[in-house]
């Protein structure tokens, strides 16, 4: 009283200074949980997306829980339909019943090129060891990368070769782009990709197993990221396309993917390659698809599935073919 504050109002004062100094040395732990809660929920998420997509780029089957998360179902081809454009997606499971956007997974592409062209690396370390020749390396290895694909992109390259090449109008170019058949363009495409990307596995394998297995995932990773970019920043050619159906990915989504397989490309060709070599590998894969879009452009105005399958198999190959002449 002496002072003119009441005994109880000190206390008072006292409690809440105390629990001002609880609050401020707990608030750091809770803004730490937070953003690990956070981190975690975009790891689900990134994992999540790249299961989906990878129902849909490789012969994995899925489990549906992962298309539950969203709401969807994987709604597309067969696994033996090749008259498809992208693919569908294999999962096991119930399934419910709202369409799933393959476009909306497409920041995560780039990690499914590194699954698809993992069996791939694995063969290119392993048989080198057990004696075999590199050429034999590279064709088992590129077997392998067919396989977890079950060539879906090889199909895409081959129809866009049938479509683009015989100078038809645009609507028999599409026709016969959607056409599962296999003619005599899409054969001789099929042959030189196929045969170069052997040879140049083999090149590979021959100066380095471990140069060969990181330069095939630099360009699987690569290669779908800049198949993401193609796809959303290129207007579709037919609006029941299946690449329409499936949901065009923005174009913040498709950049993202352009960047991170970009990324992924560099940092697993630098230690083995050198900063030159990975560089122009990296970079080389954009110029061939700007090249190869002011193509399809100029002739059909547009991207279908098929375009999305050339445009890999493109980026594959000029990732590879740079590795093999400057390494």
């Amino acid at each position: 009283m002496l002072l003119g504050v009441q005994p109880f109002g000190v206390f008072s004062l006292w409690g809440c200074a105390a629990s001002a100094g609880r609050r401020s040395s707990v608030a750091p732990f809770v803004m730490r949980g937070k953003q690990r809660m956070n981190g975690l929920r975009e790891a689900e998420a990134i994992f999540g997306a790249t299961l989906r997509a990878a129902a849909f780029f490789t012969r994995l089957s899925i489990s549906g829980r992962h298309f539950k998360s969203r709401g969807e179902t994987a709604a597309g081809k067969s696994p033996g339909n090749r008259d498809g454009e992208i693919g569908g997606a294999r999962t096991s499971g119930a399934s419910p019943a709202a369409p799933y956007r393959l476009g909306d997974d497409a920041h995560a592409f780039p990690l499914v090129g590194l699954i698809a062209a993992a069996p791939a690396a694995i063969l290119l370390l392993v048989l080198p060891a057990a004696g075999l020749s590199p050429l034999v390396c590279g064709i088992l290895a590129l077997a392998a990368l067919v396989a977890m694909t079950g060539a879906l992109h090889e199909d895409g390259l081959a129809d866009v070769a049938d479509g683009l090449f015989g100078h038809q109008p645009r609507e028999r170019a599409l026709e016969i782009m959607h056409d599962s058949r296999v003619g005599s363009y899409g054969a001789i495409a099929l042959i030189l990709s196929l045969g170069l990307r052997a040879a140049l596995l083999a090149e590979l394998c021959a100066s380095s197993p471990l140069l060969a297995a990181c330069a095939v995932l630099a360009a699987g990773a690569a290669a779908r990221g800049a198949m993401a970019a193609f796809w959303a920043l290129t207007p579709s050619a037919l609006d029941s396309g299946l690449a329409a159906r499936a949901g065009q990915p923005s174009r913040s989504r498709g950049r993202a993917s352009l960047i991170v397989g970009l990324a992924i490309g560099l940092g697993l060709a630098l230690p083995v390659a050198g900063p030159g070599s990975a560089i122009v590998a990296i970079l080389v894969p954009t110029l061939v698809l700007v090249m190869f879009r002011r193509f399809i452009l100029r002739r059909i105005g547009g991207q279908t599935g098929d375009c999305l399958g050339a445009a890999e198999q493109l980026c594959e190959m000029a990732v590879l073919l740079v590795l093999a002449a400057t390494v």
